[in-house]
């Protein structure tokens, strides 16, 4: 930004009064640089809330496409989880295999050695069937963050609901006045 120079010597201009004193003159000089120095913060003012209210906006349009991705997968999940059967087979053999379990545990006896066909068919269930949720803690911090943006969006349309309700009831307003003949006012 650059400033107007300073004048260092002062002519009057020729409306100003014959007598006008250098007092006046240099409270004339600092009311013109305040001026200046108030426009230019004003300016700097203005690009600042600029730049901060673009940068909530991109922060919105942000969460709000995580939010909209989130609905989707949460509702292709649902599809396709309405058109899965359930697997009757596997329940009953999972509940047989239970209760199996369940009776081995509980027998005071103990084998001795363990069939090593079992422990071996146990392993290769472990590795092909169980997934362990590794992911689980950055799943769980997602979710955090997803419920912290669906807060902020519901907060931030219910503000905008308000506003638009707000205008949309004041442009009403001016149509209904522009409509209808003018008052003629009588004292």
């Amino acid at each position: 930004m650059e400033s107007s120079p300073t004048p260092t010597s002062f002519t009057p201009p020729p409306w100003a009064p014959e007598g006008m004193d250098d007092i006046q003159y240099l409270l004339h000089l600092e009311a013109m640089r305040r001026l200046e120095e108030d426009s230019r913060n004003v300016k700097r003012q203005v690009e600042e809330q600029v730049r901060t209210w673009l940068d909530a906006k991109c922060e919105y349009q942000r969460e709000f496409g995580r939010l909209a991705r989130l609905l989707k997968c949460a509702s292709l999940q649902t599809a396709v989880d309405a058109q899965r059967a359930p697997d009757v087979d596997k329940i009953e053999q999972a509940a047989r295999d239970v209760a199996s379990l369940r009776s081995k545990l509980s027998s005071d006896l103990r084998p001795a050695t363990l069939d090593s066909k079992d422990v071996e068919q146990c392993r290769e269930q472990l590795r092909s069937a169980h997934k362990p949720r590794l992911n689980l803690s950055r799943q769980q911090r997602e979710f955090a963050q997803n419920q912290e943006a669906f807060n902020g969006l519901r907060t931030a349309v219910d503000g905008l609901e308000n506003g638009m309700e707000l205008g949309v009831m004041q442009a009403m307003d001016r149509l209904v006045d522009d409509l209808l003949p003018p008052r003629d006012s009588v004292n």
